[in-house]
């Protein structure tokens, strides 16, 4: 049973700011920058720096993905951030394994991992709590639309897909 508390509140990152720049290997071992590579009109980006915020991460993913799979103008990005230098590269590569096994090879470009300084991730997207995972919607020019972190709710949700149904709206036939 998931003992995580259920959470929905705002990211203390400023909306309506650029996502920081964000550059990091995919498991495809392409290396990926965001927001630049975000292509599309609207992209999820999570960030999670535990495996025990996987559940978390996928309760929004797993729906965002479910609500967009046939639109090319949607991109989804899972971040692992692992911080090579406090856990061992061992134990960074075993991490890297395990999220290549249980990926489709069709995905592996959009989960990023990023293996920098834990705590100067922290300060550069507001990341106060290392155990929740944190959730950006991005327009087309990488500015951050919509946010929030922990446990997906269904309001949460809700806001999620209503927002980034609004951002591509004007683009609909």
């Amino acid at each position: 049973m998931d003992r995580t508390p259920t959470t929905t509140e705002p990211v203390p990152a400023a909306l309506g700011r650029t996502f920081p720049t964000l550059m990091a290997a995919s498991l495809s071992g392409r290396v990926v920058t965001l927001p630049d590579d975000a292509e599309g009109d609207v992209s999820l980006v999570v960030l999670v720096f535990l495996e025990s915020a996987g559940p978390m991460a996928e309760s929004w993913s797993g729906p965002f993905v479910g609500a967009f799979t046939e639109n090319p103008r949607v991109k989804t990005y899972l971040v692992a951030v692992i911080g090579d230098s406090l856990i061992g590269s061992s134990l960074a590569d075993r991490i890297r394994q395990g999220l290549a096994g249980g990926t489709p090879p069709a995905e592996h470009d959009r989960v990023l991992i990023y293996p920098e300084d834990i705590e100067r991730c922290r300060r550069a997207y507001a990341i106060g709590d290392p155990s929740l995972a944190y959730i950006y919607l991005l327009d087309g020019r990488g500015i951050i639309r919509w946010m929030e972190k922990g446990t997906a709710t269904p309001e949460g949700l809700a806001g999620l897909l209503d927002t980034a149904g609004a951002m591509l709206e004007p683009f609909l036939v």
